[in-house]
């Protein structure tokens, strides 16, 4: 285990960096907004987002998702180009996949307005543009965090493409006295743009993987067996995530799909230190297994302790300080503290069980936490169309933060629920 004791002490200085930083440039840039938009058109844009960012996973049916489980080994043994066959693979079921869903998106969306003309859409069909883009980012951004490059695999996305984007919208702002939501849009896909081809760059100078074919390695039936369980459980947590957006866009009043989302980004930090540590121990909980369950079982136990590490001070930190924290978004945003505050119980409860989540899905028994995350989605949707009429963003924000509790427990009961005779215990 000396190697995952060297990758751990060599990825706590990372943890910090893509924790503290990501989340300090994604609120930078979501104060922002909502300092140039009203509420109801900030609430638009991060509907709009969290469209483009789910079918930006969607397409890829979980290729992304199982790129440490698959490329952790090969590239670990220089076999980069075995590496190529994967990301080609995804990458061409990516591409096919999101000229549907924008074709789809448009004409929808025509439908429903009516016209064509741009300025009468929604901001979801200008956006829906950058999921092909999102695909190809997260494909060279899994490359890089098999290869156990986390810095390189996560800092441009969650420091750089924020502080980007606020960037561009600033200039904009600047150069031409305002800034319109359209704008805003247009800018957020060049930054998506210029992010996924930079890591397709150091890809490239990487040398990982090399760029020509390996037809024997080419399997794809066995890495969609892989990953199309790991992509339900994904998009459906990703799903849960994002329903209370959609949700409050139906039943509630218009300003509070605003103020939910500004309580979210803030409890994103916790989201952030999640998907860091998982970031950093899914390639080394993978060489774990391979070597035998008892490596395993030490990669998981360490990365448990490191999870934990981030998560208490995180979580009691961002409630003691959530009404000054919502106050910079503006006035009327730090009625929003009781959401927080539920969104953090959840957002942690979630976040301890994510190890418990990985290690299913990488011991073959990924179709639980489909399971398990489907029925958390139908509740969490249940709760939302009886509590939002009555109780608005704070009903929400409980229906969400109750089912990702019980989800939570339920994925941690079926883990140990194994330990007997199996290779997965913990």
């Amino acid at each position: 285990m000396t190697d995952i004791a060297s990758s751990l002490r060599r990825g706590g200085l990372v943890l910090v960096l893509i924790a503290v930083g990501g989340f300090a440039a994604d609120f930078a840039f979501n104060v922002g907004l909502t300092h140039l938009l009203p509420a109801h058109e900030f609430g638009d844009y991060r509907v709009a987002h969290a469209f483009a960012a789910f079918f930006g996973v969607a397409v890829l049916l979980g290729g992304d998702r199982a790129a440490p489980k698959a490329l952790a080994g090969p590239l670990a043994a220089g076999a980069t180009g075995r590496v190529w066959e994967y990301l080609r693979f995804y990458l061409g079921i990516g591409l096919a996949l999101s000229t549907a869903v924008i074709a789809v998106t448009w004409a929808a969306c025509i439908l429903f307005h009516g016209s064509a003309e741009l300025d009468g859409l929604h901001p979801i069909a200008l956006l829906v543009v950058s999921v092909p883009l999102h695909a190809s980012g997260a494909m060279a951004s899994r490359g890089l965090q098999a290869a156990q490059y986390p810095l390189r695999a996560s800092l441009p996305w969650r420091l750089g493409a924020p502080l980007l984007v606020l960037s561009l919208i600033g200039l904009t702002a600047w150069w031409r006295g305002g800034v319109t939501l359209p704008q805003i849009v247009a800018l957020a896909i060049v930054t998506v743009f210029v992010v996924s081809t930079w890591q397709w760059w150091q890809l490239w100078r990487l040398k990982l993987p090399r760029f020509d074919r390996d037809p024997e390695a080419r399997v794809p039936r066995r890495w969609l067996a892989t990953s199309l369980p790991m992509m339900g459980a994904f998009l459906v947590v990703l799903a849960l995530n994002q329903s209370d957006l959609y949700f409050l866009e139906i039943f509630g009043q218009e300003h509070e799909v605003g103020h939910y989302a500004a309580a979210a980004t803030s409890a994103h930090f916790l989201l952030l230190i999640q998907t860091t540590v998982v970031g950093l121990m899914a390639p080394l909980i993978q060489i774990g297994l391979e070597k035998g369950s008892e490596s395993g079982r030490k990669a998981y136990r360490r990365g448990q302790r490191l999870m934990l590490a981030g998560l208490v001070p995180g979580s009691v930190g961002l409630a003691l300080a959530a009404r000054p924290v919502l106050a910079l978004f503006g006035d009327g945003y730090p009625a929003a503290v009781p959401v927080l505050e539920l969104l953090v119980l959840g957002n942690v409860a979630w976040a301890v069980a994510a190890l418990s989540t990985l290690w299913l899905q990488y011991t073959e028994r990924g179709t639980v936490v489909v399971a398990i995350a489907a029925a958390t989605l139908v509740v969490d949707s249940a709760l939302n169309a009886l509590l939002i009429p009555s109780y608005g963003m704070v009903g929400a924000a409980a229906g969400t933060a109750v089912t990702m509790v019980l989800a939570a427990v339920a994925v941690v009961l079926a883990r140990r629920r194994d330990r007997p005779g199996a290779t997965a215990a913990v």
